[in-house]
């Protein structure tokens, strides 16, 4: 259903509680969606309690066809308090806003939604909606640095779009301005100079008083003679010099453009040396954390502790069993015969089946392939696959099944033994191999977290943990030199421009003194060929524009334009903010061209409320192509802040679409609390809005709360702030892990001190290497099958390293019960960063797992093994 209402902040400016003076709208409306169960439209607002000293907006309404009815607030009792109209003289528009109480020092109407939060329903004619409240903590300095981010982050994109590190060659420009503009700075300063010097001028016609003997007389002078008599000044015609010519009009109005692209050059540079040293202190915290021992953490130690301990019991396991038959089996109907079984569980088949051992009598010998020399294996009917997920290789399982045998003997001559089940009445562990593998793991990290904890949760690395930490010292030495080369030339920039912007703004000032007003209109005069000065004015102006990528005059009045953005919408700042930080991702940290006039269509998005257009992004060497869409329509009519779709092709040639869906959430701790925690907003993301399209799509969540998630699963640094789905975390996902890195939040907060933009970088990172593979291998190779990238600096150009058999021991979850390296495993350093990547497999699940180092693995390490990661399908810890 279309809204026959806007809502939007209005900056409202009294004359008195009656009389309105102006009305400033905020920049965009709030958005506004349908929800088809309780038809009405909601949207949401924030109040800033903290923000004393930030002048907010007020919220108001406009109705978008005429009604009769007076629009109101209803209360919880059914009371309804009428709404106030005002109206704009300027636009015409009739608004309605609540009038509550007037605070006659500040001459300004303020309402209760205005001061608590919470929520609030208006009717508006013959439409509802409902307006969710929360309460934000931030202060008014925090908000308007979000503020000045987003300013900065849109100019240094439109501005210095190439200024990242690309190709083997390391290339680093000096902060989008070359040696060229700044000589071109230095020769229009001494132009301007030199028209200063000696400004064009006409001289005017004017009537001063002047001695007798040099009067030239006009109609006041006789008048004055008639008058006065013997006067010794009479009124004369006079000339002086005017310098508010065509000429230099144009001059003043080129000089102020260039002001104002060297002002955002210089905030640029300052802001980017601001961020490049936050990151270098990072970096250099993170080898300062790289020792021989590391801190375990004991809560989470405790907790695998408890599982592993429950995994190994069979009671434990044989009532998880039971349930998972029970959800299964809800919807089927019971068979009126089953028989008895006993069931040794060996490998797995390449079609999902397994390898078995089969007998119908506890006592008998098991019909395997060791006893008989033919194979033996176990399939699952049509319908029936879910039951795979109950057996696990190396158990034994008592069941009551219907299980049909067929045999036959192959083209090798060779006999084999089918076994198809069809259904499962119930189903037991009593004993297997896996079982004592189980039990003795656990009692072996029960000793070990015994050891750790005598010694105050502190472990001594191991001689291959030394080896990996090590590489990952060298990647981080490597991201050292290039932040510290970049925020070498962000002050180079900055030291070079900002002097000379002081000195503009004085030759500017100068110039406005002498009462010139600026003129966009070049006059075409002879002035600009035969003066050298106004001539290199105008070339010089035009020259810069090409050099900073603002040759478009449209580019520069929309950067002008969203200039004067204010604090009105905090939550869509917000979205507009996560919306170049991606952008920040896909351009600066991972390399992809943006393609066609995306400068335009980002400014149309940020500066409308029309955003049909998508932002498109290439990368030729990872032959992908990337549609990034803000607010678009899904097929079920939901609109989520961001879609990205992945055009990818793999190595075999075969092309494929992978959707990856976030939504940018302004929530304080307060309210995500209020929303039941940062789970259930994605549970009422993922599936109530049904972002995930039936769970096509992976659904993240963009937040600023520092405190957003509450039971962190993972011991790396970054899941104190972040969750991307590498555990089970939310109580509606449990015993479902197949939505693994399929849903999660991330922090991204520029206030906070925290590298935020790494944050979005390994969500993205995660999504790009691993979301858009099949990641249930089934006996592949654990390669990647689009093309291999590094996650942590975009590069394209790996080298793939043999491993040794020492360090084949140690791959991730890669040995099986025997200790046998895992040959399908792939090794790969990043010739740019010497970053180290592993492609490996859970040896339980079969599961593809990727290793990126403790800084940017986004699968969780384990807890007491920090060299290791748990399989985020099947969380395996034995």
């Amino acid at each position: 259903m279309k809204a026959k209402f806007e809502v939007r902040y209005l900056d409202i400016t009294w004359y008195d509680k009656n009389i309105v003076v102006g009305v400033k709208e905020s920049f965009i409306p709030l958005k506004l969606e349908f929800e088809d169960k309780l038809q009405h439209f909601t949207c949401c607002t924030v109040i800033y309690p903290k923000s004393d000293g930030v002048r907010h907006g007020q919220l108001a309404f406009r109705l978008l066809t005429k009604s009769e009815s007076v629009p109101y607030f209803e209360k919880v009792d059914g009371h309804r308090v009428p709404l106030k109209e005002i109206k704009d003289k300027d636009t015409g528009k009739s608004w309605w806003i609540e009038a509550d109480v007037w605070l006659k020092d500040h001459k300004r109407w303020v309402g209760k939604a205005h001061r608590t939060s919470g929520s609030v329903k208006v009717v508006l004619g013959e439409q509802v909606c409902k307006i969710a409240i929360g309460s934000s903590e931030f202060t008014a300095v925090e908000l308007n640095r979000y503020l000045s981010d987003f300013k900065n982050d849109l100019w240094e994109l439109i501005l210095d779009e190439n200024s990242y590190v690309t190709g083997k060659g390391k290339k680093v420009q000096e902060g989008g301005v070359s040696k060229e503009s700044i000589r071109l700075v230095n020769e229009l300063l001494s132009h301007a100079k030199n028209i200063l010097k000696n400004p064009k001028s006409e001289l005017r016609e004017i009537q001063t008083l002047k001695p007798r003997k040099h009067v030239k007389p006009v109609n006041r002078t006789f008048m004055e003679l008639a008058t006065k008599g013997a006067s010794k000044y009479l009124t004369s015609r006079a000339t002086e010099p005017s310098y508010n010519v065509p000429d230099n009009r144009y001059v003043l109005f080129a000089l102020l453009r260039i002001y104002k692209i060297l002002t955002q050059l210089v905030t640029v540079s300052k802001s980017k040396i601001s961020r490049f040293e936050n990151t270098i202190s990072k970096l250099n915290e993170r080898l300062n954390v790289f020792s021989n021992v590391k801190l375990i953490d004991e809560e989470l130690v405790l907790k695998d502790l408890r599982r592993m301990e429950s995994l190994s019991d069979i009671e434990d396991i044989c009532r998880v069993l039971e349930i998972k038959l029970q959800n299964i089996n809800k919807n089927k109907v019971a068979p009126s015969i089953v028989y008895h079984w006993y069931l040794k569980i060996s490998q797995k088949t390449v079609d999902g089946g397994f390898f078995i051992g089969i007998k119908t009598n506890l006592n008998d010998q098991w019909f395997e392939y060791e006893s008989v020399k033919e194979t033996v294996i176990l399939k699952f009917g049509a319908g029936c696959e879910c039951y795979s997920f109950l057996f696990e290789p190396y158990f034994e399982y008592e069941l009551q099944a219907n299980l049909a045998n067929f045999s036959g003997v192959s083209k090798n001559g060779k006999g084999y033994h089918v076994y198809t089940l069809y259904n499962l009445i119930s189903i037991k562990v009593f004993g297997g191999s896996g079982l004592k593998y189980r039990k003795d793991k656990y009692l072996a990290a029960r000793v070990k977290a015994n050891d750790i904890c005598n010694n105050g949760w502190v472990k001594k690395l191991t001689p291959q943990e030394l080896a990996e930490q090590n590489r990952e010292k060298i990647s981080v030495n490597y991201q050292l030199d290039v932040y510290s080369k970049q925020c070498f030339f962000a002050k180079l920039v900055f030291e070079q421009l900002e002097p000379k912007l002081q000195k503009l703004k004085a030759l500017l000032n100068k110039l406005e003194s002498l009462g010139v007003k600026p003129s966009s209109t070049f006059p075409n005069s002879m002035t600009f060929v035969q003066n050298p000065s106004y001539q290199a004015v105008h070339s010089g102006y035009k020259k810069i524009r090409e050099l900073t990528n603002l040759t478009d005059e449209d580019l520069l009045l929309s950067l002008e334009k969203i200039e004067d953005i204010g604090l009105i919408n905090m939550p869509l700042l917000y979205e507009r903010w996560c919306l170049l930080q991606i952008i920040k991702v896909l351009v600066q940290n991972y390399h992809y061209q943006p393609v066609g006039n995306w400068k335009k269509k980002l400014l149309k998005i940020i500066s409308t409320s029309r955003n049909s257009e998508s932002l498109d992004f290439s990368s030729e060497p990872l032959k992908r192509n990337i549609q990034l869409n803000y607010e678009p329509v899904l097929d079920n009519g939901r609109t989520p802040d961001f879609v990205m779709d992945v055009n990818f092709e793999r190595k075999s040639g075969k092309h494929f679409i992978k959707r990856f869906v976030m939504d940018a959430k302004f929530y304080s701790s307060d309210i995500l609390r209020k929303n039941g925690g940062i789970s259930e907003v994605v549970r009422h993301l993922y599936h109530d809005k049904d972002y995930s399209e039936n769970g096509a799509n992976a659904v993240f969540i963009l937040h600023p709360s520092k405190g957003a998630i509450v039971n962190r699963v993972t011991p790396q640094g970054w899941g104190e702030y972040s969750y991307l789905g590498e555990l089970e975390m939310c109580d509606w996902d449990t015993g479902n892990r197949s939505l693994y890195h399929q849903y999660g939040a991330i922090c991204a907060n520029p206030v906070l001190r925290l590298r935020y933009l790494d944050e979005l970088q390994r969500m993205i990172g995660m999504f790009l290497q691993y979301g858009i593979e099949d990641n249930m291998l089934a006996g592949k190779s654990d390669d990647a099958e689009a093309t291999n990238f590094c996650i942590a600096c975009g590069s394209h150009h790996l080298t793939r390293i043999q491993p040794s058999e020492t360090n084949r021991m140690v791959n991730i979850q890669g040995e099986d019960k025997v200790g046998k390296a895992n040959e399908r495993s792939m090794w790969y350093e990043c010739d740019e960063c010497k970053h180290f990547t592993v492609y490996n497999h859970c040896y339980h699940c079969d599961t593809r797992l990727i290793k990126n180092g403790d800084y940017w693995s986004y699968h969780s390490l384990m807890p007491l093994e920090p060299l290791n990661i748990k399989c985020p399908a099947c969380e395996s810890l034995l």
